[in-house]
Formats: C-alpha cells, sequence, structure tokens
C-alpha cells in the first residue's frame, strides 16, 4: 500500500529523501485477525503506522474489563508516546483484521528527528493534539452525562472521531460502550433516550442521525434537547 505521508500528521511536509529515511529505518509486519500487536507494560513497541486492516487499542482495569480507546485503520498511527520516551507500552494493540503496519522504533525514531528538524516539530505538535484530545475524554467521563457522550460520538467531534475509524452508527452497543468507558445496558437506555426524544433513529442494525442540531445541543449543554425552557 502507498503510504500517503502528507495526510499522517508527524510526516507532513517531509521531502522525499526523509521519507526514503524513515522508510529505511521502519520495519513492515502482518498480522493475522485476533493477533496481539503489543501488550501493555511491556517494553516499547516503537512507534505504528496501519498500512491495511483495522486495530483496536485498549486497556483492562484491575477487574478484568476491557475499555476500548481507539479503533483505527489505515493509515493511523498509534504508540507515539511510547516510541518517544522510550518507555513501556501504555496500553494494549490487536489486529482486528489481517493488519500489515510500519514500525519504527524508539532509537531510530529519535535519530530521524534529531536529523529532521520538520519531523521533530510535526511530532511535538502531534502529540499535544493527542494530550488534549485524551483531556476533553477525561473532561467528559468525569462531568458528562452517557448521553451528553453518545451524542458527541455519533456527532464524531474531534473527541471521538480520531479515536474510530467507522461511522459511529456501524458501532455495535458494546464497542460504544467500550469506547465511552461505560456498559452495554446504559449505552442502549441512551440510545433509546435518543431516539425516543427524535435525535437519532433505528435502521435495522444501524442508527442514523435525525436531528443534528439537537445532538449538538445535547453535546454542548449536557441537556436533552426536550428539555430546553420554552
Amino acid at each position: 500500500m502507498t503510504i500517503d505521508w502528507e495526510h499522517i500528521p508527524y510526516f507532513a511536509g517531509l521531502d522525499m529523501l526523509s521519507r526514503a529515511q524513515i522508510e529505511q529505518a521502519a520495519h513492515r509486519h502482518r498480522y493475522p485477525a485476533g493477533a496481539l500487536i503489543f501488550a501493555e507494560g511491556e517494553a516499547c513497541a516503537g512507534f505504528h503506522l496501519i498500512l491495511d486492516g483495522m486495530v483496536r487499542i485498549y486497556r483492562v482495569n484491575a477487574e478484568g474489563r476491557l475499555h476500548t480507546l481507539s479503533l483505527l485503520r489505515a493509515q493511523s498511527t498509534f504508540n507515539e508516546v511510547a516510541a518517544v520516551d522510550g518507555g513501556p507500552n501504555p496500553v494494549n494493540a490487536v489486529a482486528v483484521t489481517n493488519t500489515d503496519v510500519l514500525v519504527i522504533g524508539h532509537q531510530n525514531l529519535l535519530n530521524l528527528m534529531a536529523s529532521e528538524r520538520t519531523l521533530l516539530s510535526n511530532f511535538v505538535q502531534a502529540l499535544a493534539h493527542v494530550n488534549r484530545d485524551y483531556l476533553e475524554r477525561l473532561e467528559d467521563m468525569t462531568f458528562r452525562t452517557i448521553p451528553s457522550r453518545l451524542a458527541k460520538l455519533f456527532l464524531h467531534e474531534t473527541t471521538y472521531g480520531d479515536q474510530i475509524c467507522d461511522s459511529p452508527s456501524k458501532l455495535t452497543q458494546e464497542e460504544m460502550a467500550s469506547i465511552l468507558g461505560t456498559t452495554r445496558e446504559v449505552v442502549g437506555r441512551a440510545l433509546r433516550g435518543l431516539m425516543n426524544a427524535g435525535l437519532l433513529r433505528k435502521h435495522g442494525r444501524y442508527v442514523s442521525i435525525v436531528d443534528r442540531a439537537g445532538l449538538e445541543y445535547l453535546a454542548e449543554t449536557n441537556v436533552m434537547p426536550e428539555r430546553i425552557a420554552r
């Protein structure tokens, strides 16, 4: 698969020579569906770029409950933080489908950034963006109701939009629950509430947006539209 370098924030603006050096420093790996790419807490697995397939990024709490952080397709990246600081992997990564990835090890990445100022600048800005997104998601989990967070998910806002590969309508309730940090039952009740309020409509297995303005109001204010004082 041809890499669209300009649409990957970490590599935008690099010349052909720099891109060739990156490919030379990287290794390609193929994983069958269901294979573990790397585990949380293990030694740094390096920077990963998905060339083909789908990858689930997740963590598991002390009770063994899985929390999906991202569902990613080509040409998404992951494990950036560990690749830069060289520390243990902060998450687990598993191939959902047959998956090809390009991997740059920690030391190789540092060497590339030391010799390529644009690459270094890109990484600083992109990691700052990742940090902002996770801070916003933490704020959502602390202060927002499940219906409000579900509205943001369906609107595909930055907080969640960068973390999922498909339209939210194609996610299962289990996957929605995992991304939002709650249970399938809670998501099911929230979905019914949004449908009863006329914000969403179910079509067979999928759910579509009926009232985008209402979803935007709910996402912004944490209040269901029918509760607006008239």
